[in-house]
């Protein structure tokens, strides 16, 4: 095991790595991620000790809000997957995220590790490949949900 501060470290160093990635695989984007305009949904990149997920992390406080939100992206499941094949993945209770409770859609790479440096090229890889598709879904997307989520009609 790691000291906190050790885990701190190899964290920072992860993440410095990814943004080397970037650069030297000409990834020039800047992430959507918490800009995000859709109320409690969050695009995001995670890594632990066991897998890496990009993700639509919904995690309202109210969880009947939240089964909202994630009822009304899941309506448009088919076009999701239509876009981005089979191996998007859809939970309405997920708690791969440090044991919280979210609703997610995500691609997972399984049997990776931030703390095993020799993963960390696929992890970027995995990244890059996927979140652009996912930042796409929520352009194309965006409006029609929030549309949506107003009238209460999902």
């Amino acid at each position: 095991m790691f000291t906190r501060e050790e885990a701190k470290e190899i964290r920072m160093r992860f993440w410095d790595g990814f943004k080397r990635y970037c650069r030297q695989k000409h990834v020039y984007r800047k992430w959507v991620l918490t800009g995000v305009k859709i109320p409690s949904v969050q695009l995001k990149f995670y890594v632990d000790e066991k897998k890496a997920l990009v993700l639509f992390q919904i995690d309202h406080k109210s969880e009947l809000r939240r089964f909202e939100v994630y009822e009304c992206i899941l309506s448009y499941q088919t076009l999701f997957r239509a876009e981005c094949g089979d191996d998007l993945m859809w939970d309405e209770e997920y708690t791969g995220i440090e044991g919280q409770v979210v609703s997610a859609i995500y691609f997972e790479l399984p049997g990776v590790s931030l703390y095993r440096t020799e993963d960390h090229e696929r992890i970027y890889a995995f990244f890059t490949e996927k979140m652009p598709l996912l930042e796409d879904l929520y352009y194309e997307y965006r409006d029609l949900i929030n549309e949506r989520l107003k009238e209460g009609r999902f």
